[in-house]
């Protein structure tokens, strides 16, 4: 994935303000990023180098007042008194998202003691992240300890005009934002903000390097752009309500299609018996859908072009069972990886329910 190039849209609620233009304000202010975003494509970000020694110096930081908080008791503005604080955009089903909590971990764990607070702002994208045990599951598979807010409702994501997950705000010892990073990358230079703010000596160790991060691949080739299911965003050609989907062969480039008996609604699209299946005309390296059981745990079976996925195609989800077939088991609402692939190509995948009550959201993708 282009790490540069990689925020997710807010949902419809979200677009209908005018953050743009708000975020745009704060991007000036704080020197850190310029924009040209689509809702139809989110690959249009990109983050301007800044001079870390003389960063402007951006509004005050609005208060946190979430739902509730996780991995610690309610932070107030006079606890973050006199500390540099990162506020973290993010949900746990983002791939975005989670593939910068390696970094933002280890920046917690090297600057904690020299004054840094990391507060990640869990903002939900689909209903299912509202849900409080599902994120405390998410943060311990994720490894983040540090404070967690609940955003459920999105206040906020509002009080600070964002636009984007994942996004990272960085506000000096006096509570004023001071740089604003959208999307993946730019970890060396975040990381210099945080340096400087805390005033740490050049000579002292930087942070070490992030376990678990994934590592980017260098291309300039275009991939599929982030695909939604659901009749509120979907581009799969799903009708409200239950409804029988011929099946579509090859869809064209870069689109989803429905084929057998699904149950569509706003966020998502449910398969209403066993071999529903999801057809998907993409290019990229890596493929991931957000996932969810209705009842309990089922199968869904991986094709690529036709047949089980290759083993140069595998992902630590994808298993093969006895009759040699390539599987993703949907536990819980999540996001599954599905595909990752040697290099950015053009396939056709076909997902197969083993049963019904799958619930699909989103597709991603990366390089």
């Amino acid at each position: 994935m282009d790490r540069n190039r990689s925020p997710r849209p807010p949902g419809p609620a979200v677009r209908r303000r005018t953050y743009l233009i708000a975020a745009l304000a704060l991007a000036a202010l704080a020197g850190a990023a310029v924009f040209a975003a689509s809702h139809t494509n989110p690959n249009k970000v990109s983050a301007a180098a800044v001079d870390v020694n003389n960063l402007p110096v951006g509004p005050q930081a609005p208060a946190v007042e979430p739902k509730g908080w996780l991995n610690s008791p309610p932070l107030t503005p006079a606890d973050l008194a006199g500390k540099v604080v990162i506020y973290d955009f993010w949900t746990y089903s983002c791939v975005n998202c989670v593939r910068t909590i390696p970094y933002v971990r280890s920046w917690y764990a090297r600057y904690q003691a020299d004054g840094l607070v990391v507060i990640g702002i869990h903002s939900p994208e689909f209903d299912f992240e509202k849900n409080h045990a599902n994120v405390a599951r998410a943060v311990r598979g994720l490894g983040v300890t540090w404070p967690v807010a609940f955003d459920d409702d999105l206040h906020v994501w509002n009080a600070f005009q964002n636009q984007y997950w994942p996004a990272k705000y960085v506000a000096d010892r006096q509570g004023r934002v001071r740089y604003f990073h959208p999307g993946e990358g730019g970890y060396a230079q975040t990381e210099d903000v945080i340096r400087t703010l805390l005033g740490v000596p050049a000579s002292a160790p930087r942070a070490a390097a992030p376990a678990g991060a994934a590592e980017a691949q260098q291309t300039t080739q275009q991939t599929t752009p982030e695909t939604y299911l659901g009749t509120e965003r979907g581009t799969a050609g799903a009708k409200p309500g239950p409804a029988t989907y011929p099946d579509p062969g090859t869809p064209p480039p870069d689109t989803a299609a429905l084929a057998g008996p699904w149950l569509a609604s706003g966020q998502y699209v449910q398969a209403s018996a066993a071999g529903a299946a999801v057809v998907l005309n993409f290019t990229a390296r890596e493929v991931n859908l957000v996932m969810s059981p209705d009842t309990g745990p089922v199968d869904v079976f991986v094709e690529l072009d036709g047949k089980p996925l290759p083993p140069a195609y595998r992902t630590a989800q994808t298993m093969l069972d006895g009759q040699g077939r390539t599987f993703v088991a949907v536990t819980q609402a999540d996001m599954y990886r599905l595909v990752l692939g040697p290099a950015v190509e053009r396939h056709v995948l076909r997902l197969i329910t083993e049963a019904p009550g799958v619930e699909a959201f989103a597709f991603t993708f990366g390089t």
